[in-house]
């Protein structure tokens, strides 16, 4: 097995991004438990979007952490001298998902945002 300070160092950042992770699903699922009368309040248009944001951002964050610890187990269970990665398809497809996701929960999150048009003046009603 290959435990060395690199190791180490790998595995702090293994750890945060599972913190990372855990801090989304959370978030998410605390969201879901919140009782409906709160949500109702001013969430109540964008509910959907709000539950859809949270979610997407917390597969995101899993998936990020999932394709980190892949590689660290790789590396920690390889023998002595012996390169041990991942493939690189795999890899790409994973990280390109991540940020999908993350992307699309940020989309979800930014519509939400947004103020809502200001109504237009109809000609008659001009000064």
């Amino acid at each position: 097995m290959a435990i060395n300070a690199a190791f180490w160092a790998s595995a702090g950042f293994t750890a945060f991004f599972g913190v990372i992770a855990a801090v989304s699903f959370l978030a998410y699922w605390q969201l879901r438990r919140m009782d409906d009368v709160v949500l109702r309040a001013r969430m109540y248009m964008n509910r959907k979007r709000l539950f859809t944001g949270f979610l997407a951002v917390a597969i995101g964050m899993i998936a990020l952490f999932a394709l980190v610890l892949a590689a660290l187990v790789a590396v920690a269970i390889a023998p002595e001298g012996a390169a041990a990665t991942l493939p690189s398809a795999v890899t790409l497809v994973v990280f390109i998902a991540c940020f999908g996701f993350v992307g699309f929960g940020c989309y979800n999150f930014y519509a939400m945002s947004r103020p809502p048009p200001l109504p237009r003046k109809s000609e008659s009603e001009a000064p």
